[in-house]
């Protein structure tokens, strides 16, 4: 526990722009946050919070450990396990943790458009070797979010052009089309495989 609540200045790092007193008043947040883990360990939100300040002063190894935290405490939240695979990802480039997580969320709500983001932006940019995985991924996304099944079949038309497989995009395009059509100009024009 000692070593997730360590509070070390030097690995804060204030966001471009950000005002030096609001940056010091989030590391005064930090020690008062501290504070509360401290008065009450076993409260998940407050290991969540602690984290999530450590994240706003991109202190992102330190968040990551009090979201474990948090999470073992409850591993219902989606929410903490949708963080770890964020940080994961785009962070500490830990693909395989980035990867469990966004299934963790997927586990407890299969309809969370964010976590199928994560995946894909995993699987499409960052692990080549998982690029195969991002057509059965969108289409689990379009089965267990309806909702959501034009911007994952838009998705599926842009990775299988941007992989120039062209009659693929094209199929995907169908479906588009047949969504919302005022989508199909602007695909075509950006991607001319399409024509």
């Amino acid at each position: 526990m000692k070593k997730i609540l360590t509070i070390d200045r030097s690995k804060f790092r204030p966001a471009e722009g950000l005002d030096p007193q609001v940056f010091e008043e989030e590391i005064k947040k930090l020690e008062e946050e501290k504070a509360k883990v401290l008065s009450d360990p076993g409260n998940a939100q407050l290991w969540f919070d602690f984290g999530y300040t450590k994240e706003f002063l991109n202190d992102h190894q330190g968040a990551i450990l009090a979201w474990e935290k948090s999470f073992a405490l409850q591993p219902l939240n989606f929410v903490t396990a949708q963080n770890l695979g964020n940080t994961y990802q785009y962070f500490i480039k830990d693909w395989e943790k980035a990867e469990f997580y966004y299934g963790k969320v997927l586990e407890l709500r299969p309809d969370h458009p964010q976590a199928y983001q994560g995946l894909i932006d995993l699987y499409r940019y960052n692990w080549p070797g998982r690029k195969s995985q991002v057509e059965p991924l969108l289409l689990a996304a379009i089965k267990n979010d309806p909702e959501n099944k034009l911007p994952y079949n838009i998705s599926l038309v842009e990775f299988f052009a941007d992989e120039n497989d062209a009659a693929k995009a094209k199929i995907y395009l169908e479906n588009v089309r047949e969504l919302d059509e005022s989508q199909v100009p602007e695909l075509v024009e950006t991607y001319p495989i399409l024509k």
